[in-house]
């Protein structure tokens, strides 16, 4: 494969069109929101940032077969970028379109203008993690990310428990931003450079001449791998997860529950696929055992909850396992260069990306239904849907194709997820981790079915709900449910799309001019 093309003239500005967007529609609502009358704000915001959100959508276009690198190769315009990127902004419309009503609803309570600012800064951060370069690029956009999705966690702060979970989030969020940034620290220092195309030639050759003292890596790698950890909410690091899921505003928990966790698998991906492949065989083992046990402990602990909003946080904790098991299905060959002939078991990470892709559809259309519930003034426990079915026919249909398709039924989207990250983890003769996908899903049977059982075979204790319109809401369910129907179906070309994402492993040069391969060791 050919070299990355990397401009050392000067910035390609037109590799980062999608980013800047984003970019610029963060700064557009800013004085939308100081300059627009309070009366209009709500239409004129929410319709900005749906604008915003739709024409970086359109500028993939521009990215959708580039292989290029710029700003000294910090900034990636690869197949893994334009992937991660689809899936971010996927999600964030669909956040917007989520939240619209809920802002409307508690207007006076709730800055309409900084939830979208919010929002908009926390997409950017995920947009430069996909398209990262270097370790300081990922660095910068996950933090942002985070420092964004703490003030939204608990941004209706005259609640008690949306604060709580806020602190518990922020506070272990800056332990594990501290963990990741020593992790990046020993990666710089055993390699000499935060490039990720330096960082994996170098390793490459140290690999194959056995020159660094093995402590020393797998102390990188544990690092690295224990901060990344806390992002994605994997076991043992997801103690924060149900509080803060629980204590956010129900609109909030379905962003945070897809897009600070894809910024979280982008960074993983970039980390440990195209800057520390060469050491594969010594992290996959490791995230299939925390990919276990967070399938494990994510199901078997929802079997217990009646707070649908917890229930689904354990659900997301187990979703986490499912997708691991695609990044540990990754293995390189013993081979080093640039020909991915050496490159074995990328199914993996392409399994990985559809089922994050998946995800999207299915959680937040879970946390659309809650929304739903709520804006007409029920609660979110078992008790509260008892006999939505007879009340609400549709709500309870599109919550009960959401659950099916978390379960993994087909023909919906959530059993090709699924299907893809078992037949990955089979191919790369890791039978054991694909039949824990299948005694986790079937452990997840029983809470998922139960919502279902109780919307449709119990009677509703609920008499008096308020009449309200959520139009922008009901759009968000309906398209939902389409998605987690249609893409599953038609998942061919979805699927090669996610394979497109080998050519970031393809190394870029040096500053200098010089091949990333023929770096020199520290």
């Amino acid at each position: 494969m050919d070299l990355l093309n990397l401009d050392l003239s000067g910035p390609q500005w037109g590799l980062v069109w999608p980013q800047l967007i984003v970019f610029l529609l963060a700064v557009v609502l800013v004085f939308a929101d100081a300059f627009i009358p309070k009366h209009r704000s709500f239409e004129m915001l929410t319709g900005i940032s749906i604008v915003g959100y739709l024409l970086a959508l359109g500028a993939l276009y521009w990215q959708h077969d580039k292989h290029a690198a710029t700003f000294q190769g910090s900034f990636r315009a690869d197949g893994l970028t334009v992937f991660l990127s689809l899936i971010i902004l996927v999600a964030a419309i669909f956040s917007v379109l989520t939240s619209a009503n809920y802002l409307k609803d508690y207007g006076e309570r709730v800055p309409i203008g900084e939830y979208y600012i919010l929002l908009a800064f926390s997409v950017l951060g995920a947009l430069l993690v996909s398209s990262a370069g270097d370790l300081i690029t990922i660095f910068v956009g996950i933090e942002l990310t985070a420092l964004a999705t703490y003030v939204l966690t608990g941004y209706t702060k005259r609640n008690a428990q949306a604060v709580e979970g806020a602190l518990k989030y922020f506070l272990l969020g800056i332990f594990a931003s501290a963990i990741l940034l020593y992790g990046m620290a020993w990666a710089y220092g055993l390699s000499g450079s935060t490039g990720l195309d330096n960082i994996r030639a170098n390793v490459g050759a140290a690999v194959e001449g056995q020159e660094w003292f093995e402590a020393s890596v797998l102390l990188a790698l544990l690092l690295l791998i224990v901060g990344l950890g806390f992002k994605i909410a994997a076991v043992p690091f997801h103690m924060w997860t149900p509080d803060a899921y629980e204590g956010a505003p129900t609109p909030v928990t379905a962003y945070m529950s897809v897009i600070p966790k894809a910024a979280g698998f982008a960074a993983m991906i970039r980390l440990l696929v195209q800057g520390l492949g060469p050491l594969s065989e010594d992290w996959r083992w490791l995230i299939a055992v925390l990919a276990v046990l967070t399938m494990m402990l994510g199901n078997i602990v929802a079997l217990s909850q009646r707070n649908l909003k917890r229930m689904l946080a354990y659900s997301s904790i187990a979703h986490t396992g499912y997708m691991m098991v695609g990044l540990a299905a990754y293995r390189e060959g013993t081979g080093f260069g640039n020909d991915l002939e050496n490159i074995i078991g990328t199914r993996g990470v392409s399994a990985l990306l559809y089922y994050m892709l998946a995800y999207v559809f299915m959680n937040i259309g879970a946390f659309a239904v809650l929304t739903w519930i709520q804006a007409r003034g029920r609660g979110v426990t078992l008790d509260d849907v008892s006999g939505l079915a007879s009340t609400d026919p549709l709500p309870a249909a599109a919550m009960a194709v959401f659950m099916v398709s978390l379960m993994g039924i087909p023909p919906l989207i959530g059993f090709y997820a699924k299907y893809y990250v078992i037949l990955a983890a089979m191919e790369a003769d890791m039978l054991w981790l694909a039949i824990a996908v299948v005694l986790a899903s079937g452990i997840s049977a029983y809470f998922y079915l139960r919502v279902v059982a109780v919307m449709y075979f119990s009677s509703s204790d609920v008499t008096n709900t308020r009449s309200v319109r959520t139009p922008l809401l009901n759009a968000s369910i309906i398209l939902l449910v389409i998605g987690n129907l249609v893409l599953g179906l038609f998942s061919a070309g979805i699927v090669d799309l996610s394979e497109d994402w080998t050519n970031a492993l393809t190394v870029a040069q040096t500053t200098d001019g010089a091949d990333a391969a023929q770096v020199t060791n520290p």
